[in-house]
């Protein structure tokens, strides 16, 4: 009895110090939001600011500072929410149909196109920029949202597609052969039964997407240059000018961006985690 006591108490004491681990850059953010430029900038170290201070919130909001303008946040954190959302749906929309053809169709050369596509993702982002950006140039669209949209789009696609096809595949075929004898269409088959037994799968590959979408930087501050189309990561990286870095709005500035995706995956914990587990049983 002792030693089952004791091998409780050190996976509480496990358990304690995972947590401990993983929640102490947050509360560490979180307090450094409250803290002056003064506490930010000290050499001496220490956890909690001499003076607390709610103005790194109000110049964030209020975009303004002792150096002068700052973007608007909120309106950069509206553009970020936009093209994440509009980028994840329609990759999730096209990987969709994209992913259903390669899990139940046969026809030639399917795997290595599948191998293919893949391959397009392992290419470096920035070996295409400058093709990127010439071509959306010459169309008049740098500096738009759906410029944003369509190349997350692509970029995530392959993703999307090598998720869902492979969740697919796990899914038995009986039922869409009875169906099929029923006389229901391909697309009935898919819509009707498939998606909604996929329901955790796509929450999963859903979140990742948005992730990844949310936190770009690189595409974003090459082809947006006004804060019409500007997202939050590139708001954010604006918090210093004239040479001079405010820690404090940058600080504050990537707390409050890190809300929204997290408060998503509190939300939809329970489908992502049925997603992924389901996905490496079936798999």
């Amino acid at each position: 009895m002792e030693r089952t006591k004791t091998q409780k108490l050190f996976i509480y004491l496990g358990v304690l110090g995972v947590m401990l681990f993983t929640a102490l850059p947050l509360l560490l953010l979180v307090i450094a939001t409250f803290s002056s430029s003064a506490d930010l900038s000290a050499k001496t170290l220490h956890f909690l600011p001499q003076h607390w201070t709610f103005g790194n919130y109000t110049k964030v909001f209020s975009g303004e500072a002792s150096d002068g303008s700052l973007p608007p946040f909120m309106k950069a954190m509206g553009n970020s929410v936009i093209v994440a959302l509009c980028a994840t749906a329609l990759a999730l929309f096209i990987g969709i149909f994209a992913a259903y053809a390669y899990a139940r169709f046969r026809f030639r050369g399917r795997d290595t196109l599948l191998i293919s596509i893949l391959g397009f993702r392992m290419v470096p982002e920035i070996v295409l920029l400058i093709p990127l950006y010439v071509l959306f140039a010459r169309m008049g669209m740098v500096n738009h949202k759906p410029t944003l949209i369509l190349i997350y789009t692509a970029f995530n696609l392959p993703f999307v597609i090598w998720m869902l096809q492979s969740y697919f595949r796990s899914i038995p075929k009986s039922m869409e052969e009875s169906a099929q004898m029923d006389g229901v269409s391909s697309l009935g088959i898919l819509f009707r039964f498939v998606l909604p037994l996929s329901l955790p799968g796509l929450v999963a590959t859903g979140i990742f997407v948005l992730l990844i979408s949310w936190d770009e930087f690189m595409f974003s501050s090459i082809f947006t240059s006004t804060y019409d189309a500007k997202t939050i990561t590139v708001a954010i990286s604006e918090f210093s000018k004239r040479g001079m870095i405010d820690f404090g709005m940058q600080i504050t500035g990537g707390f409050l961006a890190s809300i929204p995706p997290i408060a998503l995956a509190l939300l939809l914990q329970k489908y992502i985690i049925s997603g992924l587990s389901e996905g490496s049983e079936k798999g």
